[in-house]
């Protein structure tokens, strides 16, 4: 397991995975006008839980939108697209940070007024290692009981505070 897994670096091998494999654009979610069809649009989500004291547990979905060109507009089209995404992203994608990352699932859906904007869902799950920056402690005094359980009880306790010095 390497470092920590940019979700940039994740988003960026995505994107080039899918323009190279549809030779088409994949544009940012925020894209609302001059977009040329067929296209993606791309956003991503995430999810971090801490588990145990050492590891993260993240989950990373990236929702693809795909608009067809209008003469495309069809089921077999639709179909088409949904498999070359399923071989794509069938066991994984290497980031440019070193990981392999599994890929979960690959669920797809539909949606729009004629039900022509096809959704297609990638959910990443990993485990990460968590890095902590280190602080000292500081401890002006600490009270020390001491006692050994023996007969004499007197003899055999110490007590004591342990200062600075």
């Amino acid at each position: 397991m390497s470092d920590i897994v940019k979700q940039s670096d994740v988003l960026k091998a995505v994107i080039a995975a899918v323009a190279k494999e549809f030779s088409c654009p994949v544009y940012s979610d925020e894209v609302r006008e001059d977009y040329k069809k067929p296209c993606f649009f791309i956003a991503a989500s995430s999810r971090m839980t801490t588990k145990a004291n050492n590891w993260l547990e993240k989950t990373l979905e990236m929702k693809l939108t795909y608009y067809a060109k209008d003469e495309r507009k069809n089921e077999v089209a639709y179909m088409d697209v949904i498999d070359r995404m399923q071989l794509l992203f069938q066991s994984g994608i290497q980031t440019d940070g070193g990981r392999y990352l599994h890929i979960d699932t690959v669920e797809d859906d539909r949606a729009g007024e004629e039900n022509d904007i096809l959704t297609i869902l990638i959910t990443i799950n990993y485990i990460e290692k968590i890095i902590k920056s280190v602080s000292s402690i500081y401890i002006d005094e600490v009270d020390v009981n001491y006692q050994t359980g023996g007969a004499r009880e007197d003899e055999e306790t110490w007590k004591q505070t342990i200062g600075e010095e």
